[in-house]
């Protein structure tokens, strides 16, 4: 026989659910517009008729259950859609990262025809083709100086904005390798307050969102890997559920080898650790003055992880590192292109010299025997070959007069006349060097840097094709993610009228069974009055 108060019990056990179900849809609505934040849904089911599962049958037919339970609170996320985002979110950010530095080296050599390397090797030519009309012709000969003092003058340049960019993704690897650091710190804080929380039975969803959206910006920097795992020994929470805790791991896949590898652990967090050493000299093997560098390393403590984790798969740590180091075809980065730019330097100086070295010079005074007409001077520093350290030589910078334009011995008598010479050393400049298609490791200077240039525009077109791919993946599956744990407020408002109706329907059975009692109670056996 059902107790006289039963329905009371049932009708309050609604009301109480219909209350708290309004609460949960109020959380959702105010937090609509929380970047991150996961709708969430009370989880409820019937409770069975008290007899139900007892070892003895209830004789009485027609039991009713007791009413309704609440068996969780959950957040509507899907866990694969999560991984999906930040696996991608890694690439994108590396192409992203790596499409802006790339639009940067873009910009260094897009100047115009005039202003161009190709542009202003051609002027210092045109001005060989001058001198060689009119060897002896002092003006002509100060404006072929002027002309090379042009050309080393825009190698310096190039190569200076080029390091000055490696440098640039240097200090940004630094920057951002402390945000990583106070991302880690994050979890590991989330990951505490969290067990703290969950420890006393409730479900602490907020803080998990809040530790969801701290692991989406993580995932930009790096690619990462990540599990929710036990303690070691188990634990529990007064409820009896088993407690985990979130488990961050650098650059591998789950079900790998973590041991020296683990970002956040159950004990403390990995860090990254920055070791700095000269890195230009190393990286591309150009002798020319190194410039400080930063290795990345997994760190506990003080005490250095040997293996660093330069092998990352994505992220803007990745990106930073690819254009700082990169010196391959397969990975062009800043010491690519400076690299590129040696090679022509280099060819350009051997050339030029062992033609020049050749030729003789023009004396400039007939009293002083050190203005003779000589040979073997070099028109090039011979000891810079690079972008870096190209420069006139010596000889050349002390006077426009020792450029050898001719192949013979040139004399001035005491009267200061001339035998002029010839202008074959310039010709053969001209044909040897500038017309040349055959010369080692650039064949011409024309072909070489139309090529250079055109390797670099596939390569940004391909970064940029790679984002825009990524972009729209990325998109997708976030637009994915937000249709799952978004809070759409005209579902909530349609939750919230059914609760309200809930609600009131729990009300007014408490308020029927009130009167059924109120006549028993008060009514029964006082028939008449």
């Amino acid at each position: 026989m059902r107790s006289t108060f039963y329905g009371l019990n049932i009708a309050s056990k609604g009301l109480f659910v219909s209350q708290r179900q309004i609460d949960v849809t109020s959380h959702n609505v105010a937090n609509s517009n929380v970047d991150g934040y996961s709708r969430q849904r009370y989880i409820t089911s019937a409770v069975p008729p008290k007899g139900a599962l007892s070892q003895f049958v209830d004789p009485t037919r027609g039991q009713v259950g007791d009413g309704v339970q609440t068996l969780s609170l959950d957040q509507i996320r899907d866990r694969f859609l999560d991984q999906q985002y930040r696996t991608e979110n890694a690439k994108s950010s590396y192409w992203e990262t790596r499409s802006n530095a790339l639009y940067y080296v873009e910009d260094v050599f897009n100047a115009t025809d005039e202003t161009s390397l190709n542009g202003i090797m051609s002027a210092f030519f045109n001005s060989l083709q001058e001198l060689s009309k009119n060897s002896t012709d002092e003006a002509i000969r100060t404006n072929v100086l002027a002309e090379a003092k042009k050309l080393t003058d825009t190698f310096h340049m190039y190569h200076s904005q080029l390091t000055d960019l490696m440098a640039q993704q240097d200090t940004n690897l630094v920057a951002q390798t402390s945000s990583v650091n106070d991302m880690i710190s994050d979890i590991a804080a989330y990951n505490d307050k969290i067990f703290k929380f969950e420890l006393g039975g409730s479900v602490a969803n907020d803080l998990r969102d809040q530790r969801n959206v701290v692991l989406d910006k993580l995932s930009g920097m790096m690619n990462i890997a990540y599990s929710e795992q036990s303690f070691e020994p188990p634990l529990y929470n007064i409820y009896g559920l088993e407690l985990t805790r979130l488990n961050v791991f650098a650059g591998k896949q789950v079900g790998e080898d973590y041991s020296d590898r683990l970002l956040v652990s159950h004990d403390e967090p990995f860090y990254l650790t920055l070791e700095q050493e000269q890195g230009l000299n190393e990286i591309a093997d150009f002798n020319e003055p190194a410039i400080p560098t930063h290795k990345v390393y997994l760190a506990s403590g003080l005490a250095l992880d040997q293996d660093d984790i330069e092998d990352l798969d994505g992220g803007m740590l990745k990106s930073y590192m690819d254009m700082r180091d990169g010196n391959v075809t397969e990975n062009q980065g800043v010491p690519y292109y400076i690299a590129q730019l040696n090679t022509m330097v280099s060819s350009l100086v051997h050339e030029f010299n062992a033609i020049h070295s050749m030729g003789y010079s023009m004396p400039y005074s007939a009293v002083m025997s050190s203005s003779d007409s000589t040979s073997g001077i070099n028109f090039f520093d011979p000891d810079g070959e690079t972008a870096a350290t190209i420069t006139l030589s010596a000889d050349i910078l002390l006077s426009s007069f020792n450029i050898a334009a001719s192949s013979e011995y040139v004399t001035m008598d005491s009267d200061g006349h001339l035998q002029t010479g010839n202008n074959n050393t310039m010709l053969e400049l001209i044909k040897g060097v500038k017309e040349r298609t055959d010369l080692d490791e650039v064949g011409s200077y024309e072909g070489f840097y139309k090529n250079f240039l055109g390797s670099l525009a596939s390569e940004v077109a391909h970064s940029n094709n790679m984002l825009s791919g990524q972009v729209v993946l990325l998109d997708s599956i976030q637009s994915q993610r937000v249709s799952v744990m978004g809070v759409s407020v005209d579902e909530e408002m349609t939750n919230l009228i059914r609760f309200q109706h809930a609600y009131n329907s729990s009300a007014r059975a408490i308020t029927a069974m009130d009167e059924a009692l109120d006549k028993l109670i008060n009514g029964t056996g006082r028939v008449g009055l």
